[in-house]
């Protein structure tokens, strides 16, 4: 009895669907940005003053988190449990971004709220494809199940070596 060998398939599985994830948020992302730049629907007006500096702030942050998307789906299709690592931080941060967007907006002043609000809705196209299909929820759950499978063949695995030779 070795080591099971589900859990690095299980890395590699979610290590090919960070990286379509993270293209197809690239692509909504490049898509929303041309969009808005190209035919000049980024402005502010009069209710949302902040809309600009909203949307380009959640463009940035969405590309960075993309960028560790792939940085995490690079690692583990290696498979190296920092990959495991950098995904919790990456999904946990993504998840807490959500939730500080929607418990922010009503506690901020309405023309700030209002901005955010507008902003969301285009600047956040990159995560888009996470939030619909509830990936970092996913991704968590398995992710860990796999780590915690592969941490313990290896220490089973070592175990048994040693006590073999």
């Amino acid at each position: 009895m070795g080591i099971p060998k589900w859990p690095f398939f299980t890395l590699r599985a979610f290590a090919a669907a960070n990286f379509i994830v993270a293209a197809l948020g690239l692509f909504f992302l490049l898509g929303s940005v041309y969009a808005g730049t190209r035919a000049g629907a980024l402005h502010n007006t009069p209710e949302t003053p902040y809309f600009v500096p909203s949307f380009w702030t959640m463009t940035a942050i969405n590309v960075c988190f993309i960028g560790l998307l792939v940085v995490g789906g690079f690692y583990l299709s290696k498979p190296r449990m920092l990959g495991v690592t950098v995904c919790n931080a990456v999904f946990i941060s993504e998840i807490l971004y959500f939730l500080s967007i929607v418990l922010w907006g009503s506690a901020l002043p309405k023309n700030i709220s209002m901005s955010i609000a507008a902003a969301t809705g285009v600047g956040n196209m990159g995560l888009s494809p996470q939030l619909i299909s509830g990936y970092p929820l996913f991704a968590l759950g398995g992710l860990n199940l796999a780590r915690r499978a592969a941490v313990h063949g290896f220490l089973k695995g070592k175990d048994r070596d040693v006590q073999s030779s």
